[in-house]
């Protein structure tokens, strides 16, 4: 009897152990399976410059060099195109105008621009260099213009150098080079506060300060700035320089600060001073705000409280006992007179 259940204990830890085996082969398998299209999202692909400022005038015919470099293994096809973009959100991330009819002619550029292929090949470890012509129209207003020349890779049939077979892209890849042309002539420099705001109370430092500026000219900002802390009796506190971002027409950029330490007690004044553009305008406000560890403080005034409170206890007990002491001593003392 024994024999038999040992038998049968064996016969299902032989079939664990298979379904165990079989399981991981498959697990492994699957993971072989993956490995290829999780390598081609994230192709090394570069531009180079990822951004740069031209100036134009008005009817001239100039050209800029942007470079896509392969630094993979394999070589890679795609769509080379020249888009407008614009910024919306307030972290100054470009969104691309694939349609003209999208984007205000104020601000787009795309169309003057000329590219010699409309689809290329990065062979493995290697560049290629496109050269991008511009024709400004002789009627283009003064101020900044914006546009992106992006390759994306996907599935292009064709072969590159050496008869290797391109890299399927399964999903949509774009690297940009960003342009900032600025047409010559009086520009519109004009920007305003939208908020520089601060909690009114916190019971520790720092103190977090938001600053949101809206660019509302024609050509894109960079504005250079600082945030004092000063205290109430005039001290400085502390002082952070305003990270130098670019702000486009008609979008607005927020910075985000920290002045000051966590132990920190009382009135505060926070003062901002910025200033941009090329005549050096300027932007200032002011703001206060208290710190104060009410919790912590309470503490310590209940505990001292507390403390006074025990002491006067103890003193009022020993005051008991020493005049119980006093009176035991006189009745003594009178006893000891009687007795004479």
């Amino acid at each position: 009897m024994q024999n038999e259940k040992r038998k049968t204990t064996i016969k299902k830890l032989k079939t664990f152990a298979f379904y165990v085996v079989v399981l991981s082969f498959a697990l492994y398998a699957f993971s072989l399976v993956r490995q290829p299209a999780d390598a081609q999202t994230t192709l090394p692909l570069t531009v180079i410059p990822s951004r740069q400022e031209l100036l134009v005038d008005p009817g001239e015919k100039t050209a800029i060099t942007i470079k896509f470099l392969n630094q993979g293994e394999t070589p890679v096809s795609g769509l080379l195109k020249a888009v407008d973009f614009i910024v919306e959100n307030k972290e100054g991330t470009p969104i691309f105008i694939e349609g003209p009819s999208e984007l205000s002619p104020r601000f787009a550029a795309a169309s003057w621009v000329t590219l010699p292929y409309d689809r290329i090949t990065i062979a493995p470890k290697d560049k290629v260099v496109i050269q991008a012509k511009i024709t400004v129209p002789n009627d283009a207003q003064a101020g900044g213009r914006y546009l992106a020349v992006y390759f994306e890779p996907g599935g292009i049939p064709g072969k590159a150098g050496g008869g290797e077979k391109e890299a399927a892209i399964p999903v949509a890849i774009r690297i940009a080079g960003l342009v900032y042309l600025r047409v010559s002539g009086p520009i519109e420099e004009s920007a305003r506060l939208v908020q520089f705001t601060a909690p009114k109370f916190l019971e520790y430092g720092p103190i977090s300060v938001t600053t949101e500026i809206l660019n509302l000219g024609n050509y894109h900002i960079r504005p250079k700035g600082t945030i004092t802390l000063t205290s109430i009796f005039g001290k400085n506190v502390d002082r952070v320089v305003l990270n130098e971002e670019n702000i486009f027409p008609d979008a607005s950029r927020i910075f985000e600060s920290k002045l000051g330490e966590k132990w920190m007690f009382g009135k505060y004044k926070l003062e901002l001073a910025a200033s941009y553009g090329e005549t050096g305008k300027v932007l200032t406000a002011t703001l206060f705000t208290w710190v104060f560890p009410w919790k912590i403080i309470s503490a310590v005034i209940l505990a001292v409280i507390i403390t006074i409170l025990i002491v006067a206890l103890l003193y009022h007990r020993f005051k008991k006992r020493e005049e119980k002491l006093e009176e035991k001593v006189e009745e003594l003392e009178k006893q000891i007179k009687n007795e004479k």
